[in-house]
């Protein structure tokens, strides 16, 4: 298992070789916060994509070029699929216009379980 964390999110690429992104509470993902996001993704998958786990549960808002740098090719490099947690009323608005109007580039569902979101990445 390797690990990094910033001040607002947590990224651990785990032994089943998913990469886990969790945020801390009352995140506010900004165009900065998505490079950062993917640059440290790539360092922990040594360029090889592998299924991602991204728990937006603890975002509460996500700025527009953040939305339209995560659905586009730079961030497509680092997962296979995407499995978005969205267990919170702001969290499901997120993900909803994030699949809505942004449009990845990758295999991209949102969970509100866990259990099933790694059932589905795991099920190639």
């Amino acid at each position: 298992m390797m690990q990094r964390e910033t001040d607002k999110i947590k990224y651990v690429l785990n032994t089943d070789g998913i990469l886990c992104i969790e945020c801390s509470p009352n995140t506010i993902m900004t165009l900065e916060d998505g490079k950062t996001s993917t640059r440290i993704g790539t360092e922990l998958i040594s360029g090889n994509p592998v299924p991602m786990l991204c728990d937006l549960t603890n975002v509460v808002k996500m700025t527009q070029d953040c939305r339209k740098h995560f659905s586009g090719a730079e961030h497509a490099r680092i997962f296979t699929k995407c499995a978005l947690i969205i267990t919170s009323p702001i969290s499901r608005i997120i993900g909803n216009f994030f699949l809505g109007a942004n449009k990845p580039l990758k295999p991209t569902r949102l969970f509100t379980n866990k259990v099933e979101a790694i059932k589905w990445l795991k099920n190639e």
